[in-house]
């Protein structure tokens, strides 16, 4: 039940479009920005699992994985 918050930065030229995933669902998106967040207000046991930050623009993209536990 506390808050987590996931954070994920990106810089680029052009700024990049980044999103949060979870199991291939898009879960938040935000274009042109140099950082989003992903909040858990109150954190639950189904709220477990691995989601991966993606940041693109015509360049190519980067993502980055993290794995939450919830005990």
């Amino acid at each position: 039940g506390s808050p987590v918050e996931l954070g994920c930065e990106a810089e680029g030229r052009p700024p990049p479009l980044l999103s949060w995933f979870r199991a291939g669902n898009l879960l938040k998106e935000e274009p042109v920005t140099t950082g989003l967040k992903l909040v858990f207000p109150r954190v639950q046991a189904d709220d477990a699992g691995t989601y991966s930050c993606v940041a693109e623009n015509r360049h190519g993209s980067h993502n980055r994985s993290l794995q939450l536990s919830v005990a």
